[in-house]
């Protein structure tokens, strides 16, 4: 990914002026800085942003309306980044957010590097001081745009007005093509209040660019020897995997994937970014791989004689010991970024190319007969299901799988990060496109809420549920309040065991049971009885102080029952804090820097791991 600063800068010498020096007759024609932003934005389709307004962005604030552009303003800029990644998750197109200068800036940093991380193509807007003050250490200035060189395709520092409808042009081809990713635009504040002029002195309107020169060489499919070599390496394997990510949902190839899979009868493995790109009932189906992906997909991926990798990244959670990842197999590459090729591991064919126009040559190949391999695979996945079972109290497993079974897989899922966004992996049975909404590569705790407002925006007519843990909802459960504010029924259900859940259980595994600062609950008051006393914060309280429904449950024989009254409809926000056993594990796991040989399957399992594993570094 190009992570070129740019400042625009075109062949006026007059940046701009005010409306004073406007020709009457110009004066119908004439757009300052901000309504030009605005137009340009409108010329894109955007309908909706996700912002918070500040001092150096009250002249966009103020035409948004005029060019019908709905503005949702949430509660911290954070939760405005990862809004609009949760409305370009789950709809393929670029998502918007707007904030001031200075720390509204670089609130948004972290929803921007973890777009980067993810691939979603998001354009961030933000305001700055004046021209004549970059530089000088003036009230809320920050260079944004040198601070996000390393997590965007591109930044852009706009320095003249007639520059804006190109400026924003670009930043959305970019944004959205080829390998997806964010873009973020800064426009000091005197640029949003000018109006543009030519080297005369004449006052013109900018016209949107409908075409740019394209900023980004466009990707192809296969070249005929990639072609036959791909056939070739086919033909031969007898015991052939495809492991695919988020590049089959970026390039929108899950029809592709579904009749390569089924006329190769080759069994299909996702990365937590792919989950949804493959029907999870279809028998080809080998779930999730990875650090806590199914041992049955792990043995087959590195078992495989052939693994068709396809828009993934050879992520060390999926891989751990690279080294002994997929060691004694082939490896076709296949991913629209040429510099993930070879980068983590060494491929025996690395292809550039854009997956879906690969996908759509790769049907004509011809298989091996693979059926032996497929009854293995079947055997693996009856042998080694993740674990589910009941317990005297809620398992996260047990309410995460009948919540996926009473909404049949459909809804739009958001996840935070730690052991619930695990067990969602593995339990809720995604069965639609662009519907599992996760903080992937980044790890952004608090990112569930936010994002599952940005995909109800984009989809009010769906169900879409944020699948919480406490930690992390508590980092911004304070965008209830968007939820209240503009009435959107996001549901949240909090997988609530008191712990910081995944920490705790590196803790017990590496760091012989010593729990620094991971026990969430209230040190006065510890958990007490079967109704959640004691349970700290009190995340029902806090739900009805933003005016939102909320209830909290404990007991296996109210689980299915609230969930009947979280689903009752698509339109109400509503919360349901579900007490869980607190001491649950997530399993399978290979610990970091392990191989599949080294998974855990059980808490007997973490007797054998010591702080001398190559777990000991999460």
């Amino acid at each position: 990914m190009s992570t070129d600063n740019i400042t625009y800068q075109d062949s006026s010498t007059v940046s701009g002026g005010t409306l004073d020096d406007i020709k009457p007759e110009q004066r119908d024609a004439a757009l300052k800085g901000a309504q030009i932003l605005a137009k340009s934005l409108q010329h894109e389709g955007v309908g909706v942003v996700f912002g918070y307004p500040g001092g150096a962005n009250l002249e966009i604030f103020d035409v948004l309306r005029d060019f019908g552009i709905h503005c949702v303003r949430v509660e911290h800029e954070q939760g405005a980044a990862h809004a609009a990644q949760g409305f370009a998750r789950s709809t393929g197109k670029v998502g918007v957010c707007l904030a001031t200068s200075g720390p509204g800036a670089t609130n948004l940093v972290t929803g921007i590097a973890d777009a980067n991380s993810d691939s979603t193509p998001i354009v961030a807007i933000t305001g700055n001081v004046p021209s004549q003050l970059l530089g000088r250490n003036a009230f809320q200035e920050v260079d944004i745009v040198s601070i996000v060189k390393p997590v965007t395709k591109r930044a852009y520092l706009v320095d003249r007005v007639s520059q804006i409808p190109e400026v924003v042009r670009e930043a959305f081809v970019l944004a959205g093509g080829n390998r997806p990713g964010p873009v973020l635009i800064d426009i000091p504040k005197d640029i949003q209040q000018h109006y543009p002029r030519d080297p005369e002195g004449n006052y013109v309107l900018p016209r949107i660019p409908a075409v740019i020169d394209v900023p980004e060489p466009a990707i192809g499919g296969l070249s005929a020897n990639q072609l036959q070599e791909c056939m070739r390496l086919i033909a031969e394997a007898k015991r052939p995997v495809l492991y695919v990510g988020g590049g089959i949902v970026s390039s929108a190839a899950e029809a592709e994937l579904l009749a390569l899979a089924e006329h190769l009868g080759i069994p299909v493995t996702t990365t937590i970014m792919g989950l949804g790109s493959f029907p999870p009932a279809h028998p080809l189906a080998l779930d999730v791989l990875g650090m806590h992906g199914a041992r049955y997909a792990n043995i087959a991926v590195n078992e495989a004689d052939l693994v068709l990798a396809l828009g993934v990244r050879f992520d060390d959670r999926v891989t751990g010991m690279v080294s002994e990842f997929i060691k004694h197999g082939k490896i076709i590459h296949i991913d629209i970024d040429r510099t993930e090729l070879n980068k983590n591991k060494t491929v025996t064919l690395p292809i550039c190319a854009d997956i879906k126009l690969a996908l759509q040559q790769l049907i004509a190949a011809e298989p091996e007969d693979c059926a032996d391999w497929r009854k293995y695979c079947a055997g693996l996945k009856r042998k080694f299901p993740f674990p589910l079972e009941e317990k005297h109290g809620i398992t996260p497993q047990q309410a995460i799988a009948l919540l996926s079974e009473m909404t049949g897989g459909e809804a739009i899922v958001s996840l935070g990060v730690g052991q619930h966004q695990m067990w969602a992996m593995q339990h809720y049975k995604v069965v639609n496109k662009r519907s599992f909404l996760s903080s992937s590569g980044f790890g952004t705790m608090g990112y569930g809420l936010p994002a599952a407002i940005g995909a109800k925006v984009a989809h009010p007519e769906r169900m879409v549920i944020d699948i919480d843990g406490d930690g992390s909802l508590n980092m911004t459960v304070h965008e209830l309040s968007t939820c209240y504010r503009y009435g959107i029924g996001v549901k949240v259900v909090v997988i609530n065991n008191q712990w910081l859940g995944m920490v705790r259980q590196w803790q017990d595994m590496i760091y012989d049971g010593h729990r620094s600062c991971s026990d969430l609950s209230d040190p006065g008051s510890p958990l007490q009885g079967e109704d959640g006393e004691g349970v700290y914060p009190d995340f029902v309280t806090i739900a009805k102080g933003y005016r939102i429904q909320a209830e909290r449950i404990s007991r296996p024989d109210q689980l299915k029952a609230a969930f009947v009254r979280l689903l009752a409809d698509t339109d109400t926000p509503y919360l349901l804090d579900v007490i869980v056993e607190r001491e649950e594990n997530v399993y399978p796991m290979i610990p970091a820097g392990a191989t599949y040989r080294d998974i855990l399957m059980g808490d007997e399992d973490i007797k054998s791991v010591s702080g001398e594993s190559p777990g000991s570094n999460i």
